[in-house]
């Protein structure tokens, strides 16, 4: 199995992230599947990232973010570009500076694929929490338990839980009740798949639209708490639009009728557990009256 590892850092914040965030966890998951990898970083300064310990070989490739008024857009041209060069067959984990991966990561996507899945999506919560005070080598359940807990929910986490959160873009909405936190979501990460065929996507970044180029059964979403985590470090830099009054039925599909495809729509009916057993249910209802919505508007 040869694996690529696509990364974008620029400025000190995110060079600052790459060294104590994302590669620790990235090397622990690669040591713990017995693996290594090629490392493709774009980045403005080479330098900032001298000594950095990469498992595997890396490439650096150089980009001048201060060029791009849209830095969503410049992400998005380094993921075509890793699509455009990586090896025929190898597997591509598009991770992010920012980004805690769980222990078992590189181990269960391989697992999958040799299924004959190939593309693992998930979703990533935004979390509050210094770069120098990240765990390393968490399993699955222990990740999210960490990353959900109170103290470290980022405000834009805590604006899409159900009954309380009131963002206006509605990607991903938390359904909390006694037994633990089911999560649905509409925009979710290709966090890794499998370069068999010729890969591209139209949007702005890999999350719009990559994972049409699979059919739904290529598809592994997610949902089991104790296979796939992922957490993103988050400053309070990061805001999202607030509505009036908490999120709605209407108000979620009011959104998702312009920013959603079918494919994201698929996504929308996957249960994915983010604490304890989802045994609650308490999304089901509201989760199949806006899908039924969404129907009738067309």
């Amino acid at each position: 199995m040869n694996w690529v590892i696509s990364l974008c850092a620029w400025g000190s914040n995110y060079h600052e992230k790459l060294r104590k965030v994302a590669l620790p966890s990235i090397n622990a998951a690669l040591e713990y599947a017995n693996i290594s990898a090629q490392f493709y970083i774009y980045t403005d300064d080479e330098k900032a990232l001298c000594g950095a310990y990469f498992r595997g070989d890396v490439e650096f490739r150089p980009v001048d973010h201060a060029k791009e008024a849209d830095h969503y857009r410049t992400y998005g041209n380094c993921d075509q570009t890793t699509l455009q060069t990586a090896p025929e067959d190898c597997r591509i984990a598009f991770l992010t500076s920012d980004i805690l991966v769980n222990v078992e990561f590189f181990a269960n996507a391989e697992k999958r694929f040799q299924e004959g899945r190939r593309a693992i999506i998930g979703s990533a919560a935004r979390t509050m929490v210094a770069p120098e005070d990240c765990p390393v080598g968490f399993p699955a359940r222990k990740l999210l338990d960490w990353s959900f807990s109170r103290e470290r929910r980022h405000p834009v986490s805590a604006g899409c839980f159900w009954g309380s959160g009131r963002n206006l873009v509605a990607w991903c909405t938390y359904f909390e009740g006694p037994h633990g936190i089911v999560a649905r979501a509409f925009h979710l990460h290709p966090f890794a798949v499998v370069n068999d065929r010729v890969l591209y996507f139209n949007g702005v970044t890999c999350d719009l639209d990559l994972i049409d180029r699979f059919t739904h059964d290529e598809l592994y979403v997610a949902c089991d708490p104790e296979e796939f985590a992922f957490a993103e470090i988050s400053g309070l830099e990061k805001v999202i639009p607030q509505l009036p009054a908490p999120i709605s039925i209407i108000s979620i599909a009011n959104w998702a009728k312009n920013w959603t495809t079918p494919m994201q729509r698929f996504l929308f009916t996957h249960r994915i557990v983010v604490q304890g057993d989802g045994s609650d249910h308490l999304d089901e209802g509201p989760c199949e009256d806006i899908l039924t919505l969404l129907k009738a508007m067309g």
